[in-house]
């Protein structure tokens, strides 16, 4: 019985220090803890690259775009007058980030337009960290250019 007794009381004392290691420690306030900090910080340079990057992704979107409106207008005589029209033209050959780019209204379209160089057929709606925005012509061309020159650009009639 007595080889019993130690093996048990060596137990009790483990589990005592268990619990009183435990309860001894008070957490601190929700109010003095220190938020967490970000795991990194963007810098110019990545930002540059991100914004390349997205440049890149819009560029192709839009070179898509400016294909299916020509072939849409070419085959059927006259230019889409809605999303919903050129998307039953193209069926399930669209990539995803131009459906998405259009339903979700990063991309603006303005439909009906006619075939013509020098008329803005689509830009994307929110300018980068620079104030540039993507721009599609109606003659198939892409290009950069800041806020201000599309806003020019809009205003004269397409």
């Amino acid at each position: 019985m007595r080889d019993q007794t130690i093996p048990m009381a060596a137990a009790w004392c483990f589990a005592g220090c268990l619990l009183a290691s435990g309860c001894a420690r008070k957490s601190e306030p929700e109010a003095e803890q220190k938020p967490a900090a970000p795991p990194f910080q963007r810098n110019e340079a990545s930002l540059a690259g991100m914004v390349k990057q997205e440049k890149s992704k819009i560029q192709n979107d839009f070179a898509n775009l400016g294909l299916y409106y020509l072939q849409y207008d070419t085959l059927m005589g006259k230019p889409p007058s809605k999303w919903q029209d050129l998307k039953s033209y193209i069926g399930n050959e669209a990539p995803a980030s131009m459906v998405s780019g259009i339903e979700e209204g990063r991309y603006v379209v303005l439909w009906k337009t006619k075939p013509a160089a020098n008329k803005v057929l689509a830009y994307e709606k929110v300018p980068d960290v620079r104030g540039n925005q993507v721009v599609l012509y109606a003659g198939g061309s892409i290009s950069t250019i800041s806020s201000e020159e599309l806003k020019k650009a809009l205003e004269t009639k397409n």
